[in-house]
């Protein structure tokens, strides 16, 4: 199949509108899973009294960096999926109207 027949199959419009709305909530949900237990090692490091007070200023310093770092990677994962099921629909439409027309 070519890209433009994929594209133009009936109802990818409203997979095209839905896309962003389905991959904004997608990185919100991955976001907060690796945010949920990402921060272990520096919280660790920051609250255990073992910890030298230049260790504990070096984990509360790296701590937005790691945010940023998994915002980032949940971005990339929910384009890829977003991407990759809009394409798996794409080809679902148009196998599903050749084989049983328009109707």
């Amino acid at each position: 199949m070519e890209f433009e027949e994929l594209l133009s199959a009936p109802g990818m419009g409203v997979l095209i509108e839905f896309a962003p709305i389905f991959g904004g909530a997608m990185w919100l949900v991955l976001t907060l899973i690796l945010w949920r237990g990402g921060f272990n090692d520096l919280v660790e490091q920051m609250t255990r009294p073992r910890w030298s007070g230049a260790d504990r200023l070096r984990a509360a310093t790296m701590l937005p960096l790691r945010a940023l770092s998994l915002a980032l990677a949940a971005g990339f994962a929910s384009l890829a999926t977003t991407v990759g099921l809009g394409f798996n629909f794409a080809v679902l439409i148009t196998l599903w109207t050749q084989l049983f027309g328009q109707g």
